[in-house]
């Protein structure tokens, strides 16, 4: 069975970014033009990198650098990744907030071998505020 190291090292980037809260661009060139972008809080009107734009943009005016994605319960299959994140950050007000979120990604694969993702899912299993 493969373990798909090229997936695997993407996640973990992929995560880096967003702990730091890198700029948006860091972020478009690996999302498809007209990904599908299922998160919370997103402005639903909108669609591809203009939806992703709006929703990093909420991000960025609501939590304080860095964040903490911490990943477990990677699954990888061509096409396809589902796993689970431990979130944790902090909010401009001060508050601390945990989530534990279920991912689902779905991608096509570059000629690198790393993926272009063509749909994110993001659905909470677990929050509390500590």
């Amino acid at each position: 069975m493969p373990d798909y190291p090229e997936i695997r090292s993407f996640i973990a980037d992929w995560f880096a970014r967003f702990d730091r809260l890198d700029p948006i661009g860091e972020f478009l060139p690996d999302l498809h033009p007209d990904v599908h972008w299922d998160m919370p809080d997103v402005d639903t009107t909108l669609s591809g990198h203009d939806r992703v734009r709006a929703w990093y943009r909420g991000v960025l005016e609501t939590l304080q650098r860095p964040t903490e994605h911490h990943v477990s319960k990677v699954s990888i299959k061509p096409g396809a990744a589902q796993f689970e994140v431990l979130f944790r950050a902090t909010t401009v007000a001060g508050e601390h907030i945990e989530a534990r979120v279920q991912e689902n990604w779905r991608f096509e694969t570059r000629p690198d071998g790393r993926p272009l993702i063509t749909q994110y899912s993001a659905k909470l299993l677990q929050e509390a505020e500590t």
